[in-house]
């Protein structure tokens, strides 16, 4: 079949997308460049789709697309015929988009007099652009303008130029076609070359999608076999073949799979959870993602926080997330709450990544109405930054996190208890980074978390480009190599502090002491530098006093015990 005629059955409703199926992800110019493909009669590959008289949920390719658009599921009445696309959404809805519909608002135009050949095969050949009217005519004219101009005083390397919407190539018949190369012509004073050059696309254009069938294969799984056949597969058979296609390559990653999967036997998840997500991340830079929470949810599910494809091959496993789901969603939202309030922190960048994160919605989500007890907040707050400064969940994430879950902190949710295993959670920190004490060893480990907390900032995101948050040095790298300070000395973290990006480019390689003269005293007092040590001949007293201070402050905030040996250094 040609492209245009699987792009009618599309747009007859007969060819959709099933429930198991991700959102449209492609851009501008992977669509762009699958149209370049097409026109050189270049494979596109094999979509594949299966014909099924199943009731089954599904949702229709979107013929005007605009970003961030959420898809909306149907369910196919008993015994109608359906085919659903397994493999190749991407590239059809691409096209149902360029050919049939349009991309944010603007539509395909194929730059008829593109096609020129280059010694660069690797660049486009056939120029395609999204845009709306007044653009193509404000293209066109400047073009148009140029032709007019003698050669010679034209702009340099100017190429001409003529767009037209897909849509009205493919309302052409062949004497309107005609009609319109011979006014095209007459109109730029188009040379012989380009003339022909107009009319070989036009007819290259209408041969490659309407023509064509071998520039696109489609392979359909039970075509043609009766409604009810013994040999038609399943569901499960379906999902199976779906799975085992994106995983032989690297086009879905696991969670895409996960999600997937979800979808199919509990389909208001695909609306649901991005809905949940996009309400979560307003007000705050934590950038919590779908990913993030079908992982809490496998982990109060009790099906660990690895992404294992077999779970959900089970229905009791998926009936099991579907039932916890709201519930899920509350200890995220309490969880949240938890971190941006108690523990000051706006942004997963700071704690190097939402890691950190899920153990603590596993424990919201055990507690009574997901609120924590006022004895549990300290503790709860410490672990998490001995997690966020560790970093130790950043690598092998989902063994250790499953090990903190299933071995520290499920035992004391089944005996219903509400208090939080802070000293377990340290045994493991201390486990796995060989050192839980929030000192100065830990504090070297995620500097740029321990600034933010000295100094009163969230990591939350900014309005002005120029104030954006950068941690930079105090006293200036180049002048403390020169001095022959040592390279681990020079970037000491008590030599660091953060400020707005303006300020910073600004501050460049100077004193200290002359930069900061003009810092007000209080900042100077909360970002902990002493301005009578802002001296190069001072550098080693100001480091170690400053470097004190700094843990001292953070101990304070977190309510730390007393070191039992004095200050760790």
């Amino acid at each position: 079949m040609s492209i245009i005629g699987t792009l009618n059955q599309i747009k007859s409703g007969e060819v959709v997308l099933p429930a198991i199926q991700r959102e449209f992800v492609w851009t501008e110019d992977q669509i762009k460049g699958l149209l370049d493909s097409i026109l050189r009669g270049y494979p596109v590959g094999i979509a594949l789709l299966w014909e099924t008289y199943e009731a089954s949920p599904y949702r229709e390719f979107i013929r005007d697309y605009q970003g961030g658009m959420r898809p909306v599921f149907k369910d196919s009445a008993p015994g109608q015929r359906l085919q659903l696309v397994l493999d190749g959404q991407q590239r059809l809805q691409s096209l149902y988009v360029a050919i049939f519909g349009s991309l944010d608002g603007r539509q395909l135009c194929f730059d008829v007099l593109s096609g020129r050949d280059s010694d660069d095969t690797s660049e486009h050949k056939f120029v395609f652009d999204f845009a709306k009217g007044d653009e193509l005519k404000e293209w066109n004219g400047h073009s148009k303008s140029e032709m007019e101009e003698p050669a010679d005083q034209r702009e340099e390397g100017f190429v001409p130029y003529h767009g037209v919407k897909v849509s009205e190539l493919f309302a052409m018949g062949p004497k309107s076609r005609e009609a319109f190369i011979g006014k095209l012509c007459g109109d730029l004073t188009l040379s012989t070359e380009d003339q022909m050059r107009v009319r070989v696309n036009l007819a290259t254009f209408d041969q490659m999608l309407t023509k064509d069938t071998s520039v696109m294969k489609l392979s359909i799984i039970d075509e043609n076999l009766p409604h009810d056949s013994e040999e038609r597969k399943t569901y499960m058979d379906v999902l199976e073949i779906f799975v085992r296609v994106n995983t032989g390559g690297t086009r879905l990653n696991r969670s895409d799979l996960i999600f997937s999967m979800l979808k199919l036997n509990w389909k208001e998840s695909a609306e649901e959870l991005p809905e949940f997500v996009d309400r979560i991340n307003a007000g705050n830079s934590l950038g919590i993602t779908t990913d993030f929470v079908i992982r809490c949810l496998f982990a109060v599910s009790d099906l660990g926080a690895r992404f294992e494809l077999d779970l959900l091959r089970k229905k009791s496993n998926v009936e099991k997330l579907r039932e916890n789901f709201e519930s899920c969603c509350q200890a995220i939202e309490a969880m949240v709450d938890f971190v941006t309030a108690h523990c000051w922190v706006q942004s997963s960048r700071l704690m190097g990544g939402s890691w950190p994160l899920v153990p603590l919605a596993y424990y919201f989500f055990r507690l009574d109405r997901h609120r924590i007890p006022n004895s549990e907040i300290a503790k709860v707050r410490r672990s998490f930054f001995q997690l966020a400064f560790s970093g130790v969940l950043s690598r092998w994430a989902e063994s250790r996190i499953s090990t903190l879950i299933r071995q520290d902190l499920k035992p004391l949710a089944d005996q219903g208890a509400n208090s939080f295993p802070e000293d377990r959670i340290s045994a493991r920190v201390h486990q796995w980074h060989g050192h839980s004490e929030i000192d100065q060893h830990l504090v070297w480990s995620n500097v740029a978390l321990a600034l933010h907390l000295v100094q009163g900032l969230n990591g939350g995101a900014v309005k002005h480009d120029d104030n954006l948050p950068e941690v930079d040095h105090i006293f200036p790298r180049a002048t403390l190599r020169d001095e022959g300070v040592e390279e681990e000395m020079v970037n000491h973290f008590a030599n660091f502090w953060i400020l707005a990006r303006g300020k910073n480019r600004n501050k460049s390689d100077k004193n200290p002491s002359d930069y900061f003269a003009d810092v007000p005293d209080s900042e100077m007092g909360r970002a902990l530098i002493p301005r009578e040590l802002l001296d190069f001949a001072k550098y080693g007293d100001f480091i170690e006093r400053r470097s004190n201070a700094l843990v001292d402050a953070i101990r304070t905030k977190l309510a730390c015990p007393p070191l039992a040996n004095g200050r760790a250094n």
